[in-house]
């Protein structure tokens, strides 16, 4: 079974085949209505629709909708869940099926939305239990709309299908992969809309009653035949919808309360009308596509299935977005159906019973799990270089800083710095303090005049050159002057090191985990953190 808000279709499988189920001679499918008698009873299908007209109090229409949702419906005086109203729905058809093949069916597939989550889907098995049917099985329609196109089109393991589902109250597109064992799964988050042809048929709706002018505004609410005749006119604008699909312009008749004519609606105009909410569902199939991580070109098949996927335009629009043909299923209202009967016809006998015995929430045609996506590398900034400073105290980047540093002469004092930022092996060494979260360097600069610090400033960063170490004759020294600076951010990562710092050879930069020279003595820091230690030339 195909379980609509509006529709619902069901198909059998034999030895291999399936065929959908004619409800009556001209339908291939049943109103999923319910009608409640003042007894309690209830009536569904095609003979609630028929009294829906005369006591509207009393149907339940889209209660699909609300499956799993404990508040109860009101409907004339008798109240009812979501749950247990779709179960009755449901054990109906298979009944009305049963009877019209000859006997029950060995197994039971129902579809329902790609959106629907466990909690609902318990919560509907809880109430199809109660009815006999607690062996059902569940699938998305995507899986049992891809299921019949692969009876047509061969589909191999491992090749994408995505499924453009427009039905009559919401909108599901999906992305499904062929497993090897023949079933369909989810290849990624399907996405939904709550758009469907009911909204079209209110747009024709709204046409007729903007052409009908002052006679609409000249008509009584309150008139008792106003109900029978806007139910009626209602079906009409229906039909005149489905017409568009292979007639350019329909005329739709309206018989209202003092009113008996017709209106003109073109297919272009309502091609107008509906174009922007097409829009959006074609935009909503690209971003399933790229979210179970392929490219419209790259997915096979592209199949619109659905009652309102019969729109001219609905073709049009989705092949013009994604930039590729689409297919339209030979059978829009009744493929998923198919889908389904093929599904579970195609499972052994005793497997589903089992299954949703173990575990009720779990869908037999499980999908597979979404890829993870790929995340980006993490962007590390560097850290600008540093005014050139000699480095006093034993900090953690002095031993690697001594190993690269280069001697220049400014003002008739000594200054060791790094040529380069804090980069490779030396950014490595440069580790967070156990204690705080932040580190402050204490750097004695010579005196030098404003040209020489701006000099000294603009100095460039040379990453491709080898580093080298100039050492000039040490001047008489001079009292220098102590700032602190803090040391620019860096977002980059370095593990904690509890160990004493080894100083890195000057010609190959080397790790901490891995110093050159293990038998080097480890560095002592003095017992004044804040005591200047002069740099030995």
């Amino acid at each position: 079974m195909d379980l609509g808000a509006t529709f619902t279709a069901a198909a059998v499988c034999r030895a291999g085949r399936a065929d959908v189920v004619a409800f009556a001679p001209r339908a291939a499918f049943v109103p999923s209505v319910a009608f409640v008698n003042p007894d309690g009873s209830l009536v569904l299908g095609e003979g609630a629709e028929q009294r829906a007209a005369t006591e509207p109090d009393r149907v339940a229409r889209q209660f699909t909708r609300r499956v799993g949702d404990g508040t109860p419906l009101r409907l004339g005086g008798v109240s009812m869940t979501a749950d247990a109203l779709t179960a009755r729905f449901v054990a109906h058809t298979v009944g009305t099926v049963a009877g019209m093949w000859g006997g029950p069916a060995a197994g039971v597939a129902l579809t329902h939305p790609a959106g629907w989550g466990q909690h609902r889907l318990a919560s509907l098995h809880a109430a199809l239990a109660a009815q006999g049917l607690g062996s059902t099985v569940f699938l998305t329609g995507a899986q049992a709309a891809a299921h019949a196109y692969a009876e047509h089109v061969p589909v191999a393991a491992g090749e994408l299908v995505a499924v453009y589902d427009l039905g009559g109250t919401g909108f599901d597109a999906a992305v499904v992969r062929r497993l090897p064992d023949g079933r369909f799964a989810l290849a990624a988050r399907p996405e939904e809309l709550e758009v469907g042809g009911l909204d079209f048929d209110e747009l024709v709706f709204d046409h007729v009653r903007r052409a009908l002018g002052d006679q609409w505004t000249g008509l009584d609410p309150a008139d008792p035949a106003m109900r029978t005749a806007l139910a009626r006119l209602r079906r009409e604008c229906t039909l005149a919808k489905e017409a568009l699909s292979a007639d350019t312009d329909v005329q739709i008749p309206v018989v209202l309360p003092g009113v008996d004519t017709r209106v003109r609606l073109a297919r272009a105009e309502f091609e107008e009308l509906i174009r922007p909410t097409i829009e959006e569902t074609a935009a909503t199939l690209y971003r399933a596509i790229d979210a179970a991580g392929s490219a419209p070109a790259d997915v096979p098949a592209v199949l619109l299935t659905g009652g309102s996927a019969r729109i001219p335009l609905v073709t049009q629009v989705v092949s013009e977005i994604l930039g590729r043909p689409v297919t339209v299923a030979p059978n829009p209202k009744g493929d998923a159906a198919i889908g389904a009967a093929l599904a579970i016809g195609g499972l052994d006998a005793d497997e589903p019973a089992a299954r949703m015995t173990e575990e009720p929430t779990r869908v037999v045609l499980r999908a597979a799990p979404a890829p993870a996506p790929v995340r980006p590398p993490v962007p590390v900034a560097l850290a600008a270089p540093t005014r050139p400073a000699a480095k006093f105290g034993l900090s953690r980047t002095v031993a690697a800083a001594a190993a690269v540093a280069t001697g220049l002469l400014v003002g008739g004092g000594i200054m060791l710095a790094s040529n380069t930022g804090p980069t490779g092996a030396e950014a490595d060494t440069k580790l967070p303090s156990p204690t705080r979260s932040t580190e402050q360097t204490v750097t004695t600069t010579p005196p030098t005049t404003t040209k020489e610090k701006k000099a000294a400033a603009e100095t460039p960063r040379r990453t491709a050159e080898p580093r080298r170490t100039q050492v000039e004759e040490p001047l008489p020294e001079e009292p220098a002057n102590t700032e602190q600076t803090e040391p620019p951010e860096s977002t980059t990562t370095t593990p904690p090191d509890t160990t004493t710092t080894t100083p890195t050879d000057t010609t190959t930069p080397t790790s901490p985990e891995s110093p050159e020279n293990p038998e080097d003595p480890p560095a002592e820091e003095p017992a004044d953190p804040g005591q200047a230690e002069r740099p030995q030339s």
